[in-house]
């Protein structure tokens, strides 16, 4: 399974108003800022799968359906301070890093912004490390979905990657996916029962070969994918068809993935995410760091506030913050030194941040 497959929309947007029990707005989305999930994925080519009708105030239950082949992925959704090439897309404010525990040195980032009317994403990059180092980063402006995400909403979007050398020799993949969101209710799995969109993707692939300017073979191919998203945990089941199968009742599966773990504590953004409802501080990331780390921090009301790094010994070594701040999301970043601008030493570090409403305090760890 490639990382872009876990990305579960794809570009380009023609939304359709539509009304619904469940909705999944731009604060549920920023509010996964500081989750981690574990997901499990069953590898095999031909899965038996129930995939439930659509619909509303369904039950779709895949505790019976047993998951073999199985490969675990990761998914962080970050702030976007202080990750690898996020100075190329300024306007940013959620991030999805993908990683697999079974191959540690490959990890990808999707940069993406999230607005009241849509989800964008900017550009992803790719780092693998083995067995060579090699990194890669895509750029893109497009439209995911329309925001709030409610049943009955329908669009369509479109994905276009070329590679090669043009025009001696290359290869253009078109992907083209009417997305319906076409079912609302309860997904059962061994984790727990949650209240879920379902998803559906009618998608239609063409594969191109160019040679010398002409196009020298073509293939096209076209399946239908299930996702079942939730406010609080994104994402909780996935289950795509055989090539070929359009039949919406399919119950031969070619990829079937469940949420497996959760780790963290949604932050709560409700209302106006420019003003947030709630006083946070985030934990830095990355960490442990070296030679720098990013510090997130949102405030509900304007007022004085004070960010404060100090060392085990509770003795202060940098003063990051101190002023009036006007309400909304702040970040800075700390280059691991002193106020005199001398480098500290490795170990842990506690960061705080006061404000008239309260306090709150975290752990760093710098690694030199």
């Amino acid at each position: 399974m490639s990382w872009k497959a876990l990305l579960l929309f794809i570009s380009l947007t023609l939304p359709v108003a539509a009304f619904g029990q469940i909705q999944i707005t731009q604060q549920n989305l920023l509010g996964q800022i500081g989750t981690t999930q574990t997901i499990i994925e069953d590898e095999r080519f031909h899965i038996p799968i129930d995939v439930g009708e659509a619909g509303a105030n369904k039950v779709w239950d895949f505790r019976s359906t047993p998951l073999v082949d199985t490969v675990f992925v990761v998914n962080e959704f970050l702030p976007p301070g202080g990750l690898p090439g996020i100075e190329r897309f300024p306007d940013v404010n959620w991030v999805q890093k993908i990683t697999f525990p079974d191959f540690p040195d490959n990890e990808a980032y999707n940069y993406l912004n999230v607005t009241s009317d849509y989800l964008i994403t900017r550009g992803d990059s790719v780092a693998f490390t083995e067995p060579i180092d090699t990194s890669f980063v895509f750029f893109q402006n497009d439209t995911v979905a329309p925001m709030p995400l409610e049943f009955g909403n329908m669009w369509t979007s479109t994905e276009i990657d070329t590679d090669g050398f043009y025009p001696d020799f290359g290869n253009i993949s078109l992907d083209t996916t009417i997305n319906h969101i076409d079912g609302w209710g309860m997904v059962r799995i061994p984790l727990g029962d949650f209240e879920c969109l379902r998803l559906r993707q009618d998608i239609k692939a063409v594969n191109l070969t160019v040679v010398a300017g002409e196009i020298t073979s073509s293939n096209t191919d076209t399946w239908i994918q299930y996702d079942w998203i939730s406010k609080n945990e994104f994402f909780v089941a996935r289950a795509q068809s055989q090539f070929g199968n359009t039949n919406p009742d399919f119950t031969d599966a070619n990829g079937y993935g469940l949420l497996h773990a959760k780790s963290g504590t949604p932050t709560s953004v409700e209302g106006n995410p420019e003003v947030p409802e709630s006083f946070v501080l985030f934990q830095n990331y990355p960490n442990p760091f070296n030679p720098e780390t990013a510090i997130s921090f949102q405030m509900r009301e304007a007022g004085p506030v004070d960010l404060t790094i100090f060392n085990v010994l509770g003795q202060p070594v940098r003063k990051l913050v101190s002023g009036f701040m006007d309400a909304g999301s702040r970040q800075v970043t700390w280059d691991g030194t002193d106020n005199l601008g001398q480098r500290v030493s490795s170990g842990v570090y506690v960061y705080q941040l006061q404000s008239s409403e309260l306090v709150q305090t975290k752990k760093m760890v710098l690694l030199q």
